[in-house]
């Protein structure tokens, strides 16, 4: 009986949730345990800005766009007032565009967070038409992916506890409530001749 028990809590050990998972899924469930989902770092900015944040910078980008301020004027505006790594990261942006880089290569020196936008402002390019409906499109995409990668990441955190609970708890009432019962029950029936 105690053989038993050790075994199936060395079970549960064994196949509980811990951080020798791998893969992105194990790494989304790392990153959200804290109260701000990180990013990645972006080259120089420290710690990455928040799928919020940069969605809020896009959201203030198209404002200052709409309101009809120059691209690389809206995008040091927007640098100016966010501040942190968004600024920061913004600030490469503008540097990059007013030495004359491309556009495409100027997006190139954030991180993949920015890339939404930097596509939506390429596209407006190509196209002639003003970034701003766009750039609103591409915050708000931004938000929609971090919300299903949220829920995709909690949805499996469901099933990675439900194992484990099984394993230990299922055990624990067996042997604290159905195995004393038939022991009482059988020491009954085949103690009575």
């Amino acid at each position: 009986m105690i053989l038993l028990c050790a075994a199936l809590l060395a079970l549960a050990v064994l196949v509980w949730p811990s951080r020798r998972l791998r893969g992105p899924a194990a790494e989304d469930l790392l990153r959200s345990s804290g109260p701000r989902l990180r990013l990645g770092r972006g080259p120089g900015s420290g710690a990455g800005p928040t799928v919020p944040e940069v969605a809020r910078a896009v959201h203030l980008l198209a404002l200052s766009v709409r309101s009809g301020t120059g691209l690389t004027e809206a995008i040091d505006a927007v640098a100016a007032e966010t501040g942190g790594a968004v600024g920061r990261q913004l600030t490469t942006v503008t540097a990059a565009l007013r030495w004359g880089v491309d556009e495409q290569t100027a997006w190139q020196g954030v991180p993949a967070v920015w890339q939404p936008a930097a596509r939506a402002l390429q596209l407006a390019a190509a196209a002639g038409v003003p970034p701003a409906e766009l750039l609103l499109e591409a915050a708000d995409d931004l938000l929609r992916r971090e919300r299903q990668r949220l829920d995709v990441s909690a949805a499996r955190l469901g099933v990675r506890i439900v194992l484990p609970l099984g394993l230990a708890f299922l055990p624990a009432f067996v042997l604290t409530t159905v195995v004393p019962v038939v022991l009482a029950l059988a020491q009954e029936v085949l103690g009575r001749p």
